[in-house]
C-alpha cells in the first residue's frame, strides 16, 4: 500500500484540538493499515517523528432518511502522539505576522507575476505570428483555386468554340 494513501484526512473536532497543543492528532486511515504503516506514512508525509499510535475501527452507525434505512459508513481511527515537531494540518496556521518577511513575500509574488505577464506577452507574439501565417497560407491556397477554376473555364470554353 502507498504511503500517500493510507492517511485519508484529519479528524477536526473540538476535542482534536485541544489535543494538538499536546501534540496529539487525529487522522481517519485505511481500514487494513497498520500501526507501523500509519508510523511510516506520517513521518514521511508530514517530515515529524512519531512517539506512540493508538489505533480503532469506529462502527458503522445506524441512519434513517425518511422511510429508508442505512448505515454511515465506518472508518479507522488514529491518534497519533509526535515526539518531536508538529504537523500543519490548517493552511493558515503557519503564516508568520513579520512584516518584513510579508513585504519580502509581496516582492517574490510581484516578480513572479512579472515574469508570467513576460511569458504571456511572448507566447501572444508566437500565437499571433502562427495566426498571420495561416491566415496568408489559406488565402493563397484560395487565390490558386480560383487561378485553376479560371483556366479550367477558359480551357472548356476554347474546346467549345473549336
Amino acid at each position: 500500500m502507498e504511503l500517500t494513501h493510507i492517511i485519508k484526512y484529519p479528524i477536526l473536532t473540538e476535542k482534536t484540538y485541544q489535543q494538538m497543543q499536546a501534540n496529539v492528532y487525529t487522522f481517519a486511515v485505511d481500514r487494513k493499515a497498520t500501526k507501523f504503516e500509519i508510523k511510516k506514512a506520517v513521518e514521511f508525509i508530514f517530515e515529524v517523528k512519531v512517539e506512540s499510535i493508538n489505533t480503532f475501527n469506529v462502527p458503522r452507525k445506524p441512519k434513517r432518511v425518511g422511510r429508508f434505512n442505512g448505515f454511515v459508513a465506518g472508518y479507522k481511527k488514529a491518534i497519533i502522539k509526535l515526539a518531536e515537531g508538529s504537523i500543519q494540518i490548517l493552511p493558515d496556521e503557519g503564516i508568520a505576522q513579520d512584516e518584513t518577511l510579508k513585504e519580502s513575500n509581496n516582492d517574490q509574488i510581484k516578480a513572479k507575476v512579472k515574469e508570467i505577464s513576460e511569458a504571456e506577452k511572448k507566447a501572444a507574439e508566437k500565437i499571433k505570428k502562427a495566426a498571420e501565417s495561416k491566415a496568408k497560407k489559406s488565402t493563397s491556397t484560395k487565390t490558386k483555386e480560383v487561378e485553376d477554376k479560371k483556366e479550367s473555364v477558359n480551357k472548356e470554353k476554347t474546346k467549345e468554340s473549336k
